[in-house]
């Protein structure tokens, strides 16, 4: 009955705040009907469950999926790493207002399209993986330095004012307020940026298909039109990149714990 209720004043009730239990009944509610719609609809060109369960282990047999997933990932961490210590860099110093034209530049720059740049790049650092490393540095760091900026330009004047009044310099107040104080902030950019390049991903390994990956493989499928195989591979991408997602969310909670205290539907 109580779960009930709670389904009743989730459809209901805006704000509401539900059990556990119930999330995961609702949940469960809406991934059966995902699947229901995905079994039994109208269109005939889709791939069924069965047929994309199929062609996974066909690719994992025979295609060389996990090593082409393998591939991808250590490619995706290296991106990760770079880009956040580059954007870590920019935002940190934009304390300095020398430094914040060149964070505002950066984040000007993520209404390029990479594929008009893929030429000037390959210039700069030539081809294969330093390209694909490059582009997608290039695709993340944008975003990244982008709502980091904000972040920082966001905190209010009363945790600056509040630190001075301890007695602190001014370099020990950012390192208190802008980088301890907004560690929570960089986890969360982190993850939205991580979803950034792990779609990206796809695209670049198109782009430079010398070291193979998850894209690359993706092309070929589609390309004979094996859209099962194009299914188990859109899969596959969905739940690393969820995957990562939760992980992230777990370190950023062990952490910075206090980062759930204040939030209304926690």
């Amino acid at each position: 009955m109580k779960v009930l209720k709670e389904l009743y004043i989730a459809t209901t009730t805006p704000n509401s705040v539900i059990s556990k239990q119930t999330t995961t009944v609702i949940f469960c509610l809406w991934l059966v009907s995902t699947l229901l719609v995905w079994s039994f609809g109208p269109s005939t060109l889709i791939p069924r469950p069965g047929e994309t369960i199929s062609a996974f282990g066909r690719l994992v047999a025979s295609e060389g999926l996990l090593l082409e997933l393998k591939s991808s990932l250590f490619t995706n961490i290296e991106v990760l790493v770079i880009a956040t210590i580059i954007t870590l860099f920019f935002s940190y110093l934009t304390v300095l207002p020398i430094m914040r034209p060149s964070a505002w530049m950066i984040s000007k720059f993520r209404f390029l399209g990479l594929t008009g740049l893929t030429f000037l790049f390959t210039v700069l650092v030539g081809g294969g993986h330093t390209l694909k490393v490059s582009l997608m540095v290039f695709g993340v760091t944008v975003f990244f330095v982008t709502g980091m900026s904000a972040v920082i330009k966001g905190i209010p004047k009363e945790k600056y004012d509040h630190a001075r009044t301890l007695g602190m310099s001014e370099w020990e107040v950012v390192y208190e307020v802008v980088v301890v104080g907004q560690l929570d902030q960089v986890f969360e950019m982190l993850r939205q940026s991580a979803a950034i390049g792990w779609m990206m991903l796809t695209m670049v390994e198109g782009l430079v298909r010398s070291e193979g990956g998850l894209g690359a493989m993706l092309l070929n499928e589609n390309k004979h039109l094996n859209l099962d195989a194009v299914f188990a591979i859109q899969l596959t991408i969905l739940f690393i990149g969820l995957s990562k997602d939760y992980l992230i969310g777990v370190i950023k909670n062990v952490v910075c714990p206090y980062a759930q205290l204040t939030l209304e539907r926690s």
